[in-house]
C-alpha cells in the first residue's frame, strides 16, 4: 500500500463502486462504440478524399475497443467469493448424509463477470448436493472399494480464452448408466428400441422431475435441482459437459462466457434478417454444390456432405423444408455435433454489444439476445446449442454423423 506524500499516511489503492454504475458505464461505452462506427462509416464519406481520415478512424475504433475491454474488466470479480460459500454447504451435507466429505477449491482467483457470479450459487449448490448424496459412497463402502474413508469434492475454475470452466468433480461411484437408462425408458424420454450414446443418457439427469432415487429424502428423490442447473447455464449462454467413470467419480463442467456485455461474432444475413453467430462456434463457411446435398430417408432432413460427414441444414427464415442450394453455408460446431446454417451473405466479423431479448422477441428461434452492430442495425445473436437441440428434437432419428467424441450436454 502506497503512502500519501502529504501526510505520509497509507493510501487505499481500491475504490468501491456500485455494480449498477459499472453496468451503466458498460452501456454507455457500447453506445459510444456504435456512435463512432456510425460516424466513421457514414455513407456520405465514401467518395470523399480526406487525408489521414482512415488512419484516424482506425485508431478511434481501436481506442473504443480498448475502452470496452477495460470497462468489461471492471465488472470481473474473483469466482472465489461464491466458491467459499460452498464450504459450509459441504459441512452441512456431511452431517446430513453421515458421510465424511472434504471440499477442495482451486482457481479461486479466476475472475468472471459479476452478472455470471451472482447466478452461479444455485447451480453449484445442486451439483455439490448431487455429488454428496448420489456420488460419494458411505465410509465403509469406500474402504471396501479401496478408497479413503473421506470422500472428496473438487471445485475448480479455469479460464480458457474468453470462456471460464467451472468444474465440480467427486471421487465417488460414478453415474449408474443402467439405472438412468431404465428410468428414461419408463418416462418415455428414450425409446425402448433405441441404443443411445452415453452423452444422451447423461443428458437425462437434467430433465425436470428426473430421479433414480428409490426413496424421497430431504436431499433427493423429487427430481428437482439438476434442471435448474441446465436452465441457469443456458441463460448465461453457456453449456455443460459431463464425464463419468464407474467407481472413479463424476465431473461436471460448466462452460460460460467470461463476460456477457460484448460478443465477438460473425455477422451474416439471410433475406432482410441479420444474425450474429459467436465466432468461437464457427467451424467453416463455404458455398455448397448441388450434388453435395442429400435428404435423410428417416427424418426427411436436408443434409450436406462435407469431408464425409452428413451435416443437417437449417434455414432460419423458411424452415427446414425450404432450402436454396445457392446459399452460403455457415457450419457451427456444437456440443451435439455440427449444424449448417443457410445464409445469403457474410458481412464480416465484429465485436457486438449484447442486449437481452424482451417481449415478443423472446420467442425468436435460436435467439440468445440482441446484438447492436457498428452500422447501427440490430442483429439476433444466435444460440447454436439451442438451434441444434430444436433440430434434433424435430428429427430424433436423424442420420447425422457426430464426430464429437467427448461426452457433452447442452
Amino acid at each position: 500500500m502506497a503512502n500519501d506524500p502529504v501526510n505520509n499516511s497509507p493510501v487505499d489503492p481500491y475504490l468501491r463502486i456500485r455494480a449498477d454504475k459499472v453496468t451503466q458505464l458498460l452501456d454507455l461505452v457500447g453506445e459510444l462504440g456504435l456512435a463512432v462506427s456510425g460516424v466513421s462509416r457514414h455513407p456520405g464519406l465514401v467518395d470523399l478524399e480526406l487525408e489521414g481520415f482512415e488512419m484516424a478512424a482506425h485508431r478511434l475504433d481501436m481506442l473504443v475497443r480498448e475502452a470496452q475491454d477495460m470497462v468489461s474488466a471492471l465488472r470481473l470479480v474473483p469466482v472465489g467469493q461464491v466458491f467459499r460459500r460452498m464450504e459450509r454447504l459441504v459441512r452441512d451435507l456431511s452431517h446430513q448424509t453421515g458421510k465424511s466429505i472434504e471440499i477442495h477449491l482451486e482457481g479461486e482467483d479466476v475472475e468472471i463477470d459479476k452478472a455470471v457470479v451472482d447466478q452461479l450459487a444455485d447451480p453449484l449448490m445442486h451439483l455439490i448436493r448431487n455429488s454428496a448424496d448420489h456420488g460419494l459412497e458411505k465410509p465403509e463402502d469406500r474402504v471396501k472399494a479401496g478408497k479413503t474413508e473421506k470422500g472428496r469434492i473438487t471445485l475448480q475454475a479455469v479460464q480458457r480464452g474468453r470462456e471460464v470452466l467451472i468444474i465440480v468433480a467427486d471421487d465417488g461411484r460414478g453415474l449408474n448408466r443402467e439405472a438412468i437408462l431404465e428410468r428414461a425408458h419408463k418416462r418415455g424420454i428414450i425409446p425402448l428400441d433405441k441404443v443411445p450414446p452415453d452423452a444422451e443418457i447423461w443428458n437425462c439427469i437434467f430433465q425436470s422431475g428426473f430421479s433414480t432415487a428409490s426413496a424421497v429424502t430431504n436431499l433427493s428423490g423429487r427430481g428437482v435441482g439438476m434442471d435448474v442447473v441446465l436452465n441457469t447455464i443456458q441463460s448465461l449462454r453457456g453449456r455443460i459437459e459431463v464425464n463419468t467413470q464407474p467407481g472413479l467419480g463424476t465431473q461436471s463442467t460448466l462452460i460460460i462466457p467470461l463476460t456477457l456485455a460484448f460478443l465477438e461474432s460473425l455477422i451474416v444475413r439471410t433475406q432482410s434478417c441479420l444474425y450474429a453467430i459467436p465466432i468461437d462456434a464457427v467451424n467453416e463457411v463455404f458455398q455448397p454444390e448441388e450434388s453435395a446435398t442429400i435428404r435423410s430417408s428417416a427424418s426427411g432432413d436436408v443434409m450436406i456432405m462435407r469431408q464425409g460427414i452428413a451435416i443437417p441444414l437449417v434455414n432460419l427464415i423458411n424452415g427446414k423444408d425450404n432450402h436454396k442450394l445457392t446459399q452460403i453455408v455457415v457450419v457451427v460446431q456444437t456440443s451435439r455435433g455440427r449444424l449448417g446454417l443457410l445464409m445469403d451473405e457474410v458481412i464480416g466479423q465484429q465485436q457486438v454489444v449484447m442486449k437481452p431479448l424482451t417481449g415478443h422477441l423472446m420467442d425468436i428461434r435460436g435467439g440468445a439476445g440482441c446484438a447492436l452492430l457498428s452500422s447501427g442495425d440490430v442483429a439476433i445473436a444466435l444460440d447454436v446449442e439451442q438451434l441444434i437441440k430444436e433440430n434434433q428434437a424435430r428429427a430424433p432419428q436423424s442420420s447425422e454423423i457426430n464426430e464429437n467424441k467427448e461426452t457433452r450436454l447442452v
